[in-house]
């Protein structure tokens, strides 16, 4: 007879993890890329936006156009509108669970929009802020090779999918996958000390790529 095991119940509890490896595959750091017309509008002091009522400009919120460009179009002095520093990080990474054994690859990112854009601060120090701000998304595989615990997913559904033991990854089916970010990104958020360690190898690979 097996033990049983619930994944999103075991990543979360109190056995300990380490992180395996992290890699980085996009690291986006720029300023003043085209955004929305609707995005520079809406950076704009109250007295410009009344004198410079969007009504008039509606057909162009969706263009995407630098900061330049959309003074230009506002008939507003250069240096008007103050431009943004865009930052995208997405990347990978392992955490193992030596004592079950158990493996999970992850996905991350730092945003699930094009990109994070910041206003105020020193490049760097947005990087590294924005790298400590990561979260779990996407496809998860699991490497669970023992054949004497039952591993079992559990999704928001309460939907089970057992996890058979194999001498390679598993990839999780997505409504699975998305209830195991789910519960690592809460814990994350309730508990900082949970990926604390994750956090900081993350920002560590993030700031030597740059």
């Amino acid at each position: 007879m097996t033990d049983t095991f619930i994944l999103q119940e075991f990543i979360i509890n109190d056995t300990s993890f380490r992180v395996h490896n992290v890699k980085i595959d996009k690291l986006i750091c720029e300023r003043d890329l085209p955004m929305m017309f609707l995005a520079h509008y809406d950076s704009l002091p109250d007295d410009i936006k009344t004198d410079k009522p969007l009504a008039t400009f509606l057909k162009y919120s969706t263009q995407k156009m630098t900061t330049q460009e959309a003074a230009t179009l506002l008939g507003l002095p250069p240096n008007t509108i103050k431009p943004a520093t865009h930052i995208k990080i997405t990347g990978t990474t392992v955490l193992v669970w030596d004592d079950f054994p158990l493996a999970l690859h992850l996905q991350f990112t730092n945003t699930a929009k094009e990109f994070q854009t910041h206003y105020d601060g020193e490049p760097s120090r947005l990087m590294q802020k924005e790298a400590q701000a990561f979260a779990f998304s996407g496809n998860v595989h699991v490497l669970h090779k023992t054949t004497t615990k039952t591993l079992i997913s559990v999704d928001l559904s309460d939907d089970e999918f057992t996890i058979a033991p194999n001498e390679s990854y598993t990839r999780l089916p997505n409504s699975h996958a998305l209830a195991t970010t789910q519960i690592l990104n809460i814990a994350k958020d309730k508990s900082p000390q949970f990926l604390a360690h994750l956090a900081d190898v993350i920002s560590t690979k993030v700031m030597d790529s740059l």
